[in-house]
């Protein structure tokens, strides 16, 4: 298991690397918003992490629709948990921004890998 959230980590933090230049590539190629950029590049990490978490943290080899619908559910579950953790951190709990980040870089990777494993990767 340990060499599996190494793989976990690798493949986030490829994801994160696409994510960043996606969004920078298509706000310079394009002249969005930044927001419409982020979410381009969200998308297309998106992807990334699927494809990468599916073949190399969880060494599946051949995905399904439902799969991939259950990893698209989970991604926004994980948006959504970050961005309610950085209100409940800074808004209600009164922290910084920075305390808030430190939440977010520790809860919800580690309930991302849980889903995945339990979930979305779950061999049946």
């Amino acid at each position: 298991m340990l060499a599996q959230l190494l793989r976990f980590g690798i493949v986030g933090g490829l994801a994160t690397l696409v994510h960043v230049l996606a969004a920078l590539s298509a706000r310079a190629a394009f002249g969005l918003t930044e927001q419409k950029a982020n979410l381009i590049g969200f998308c297309v990490a998106v992807l990334v992490s699927y494809i990468g978490h599916m073949r190399f943290t969880f060494d599946i080899r051949g995905g399904s629709r439902a799969q991939f619908l259950r990893f698209v559910v989970m991604s926004g579950l994980s948006l959504a948990i970050s961005s309610g953790l950085v209100w409940l951190v800074t808004a209600q709990l009164g922290f910084s921004f920075t305390v808030a980040m430190g939440a977010v870089v520790v809860l919800v990777p580690a309930a991302s890998y849980l889903a995945m494993r339990l979930w979305v990767f779950a061999r049946t």
